[in-house]
């Protein structure tokens, strides 16, 4: 099982996409990703869960007002 969430706003989401995706994580523990988009697309992945596969390293660089994730 997994949750999905999107985003879509006037601003940078992947804050709004990681606090979507802690809220779903029950569905599925295993992995999760992010895909954002501003002028071209940004990816973010891994095994494990949110707060261990988003570091602030890689929340920096999915930029975007646009955003999936898993």
């Amino acid at each position: 099982m997994c949750g999905i969430v999107g985003f879509h706003g006037p601003d940078n989401v992947v804050g709004d996409m990681i606090i979507g995706l802690t809220a779903l994580q029950h569905r599925g523990q295993d992995a999760a990703g992010i895909a954002t988009f501003d002028d071209s697309f940004h990816l973010c992945k891994g095994q494990g869960l949110v707060n261990d596969v988003f570091k602030p390293k890689h929340v920096k660089k999915l930029k975007g007002n646009l955003g999936i994730g898993h």
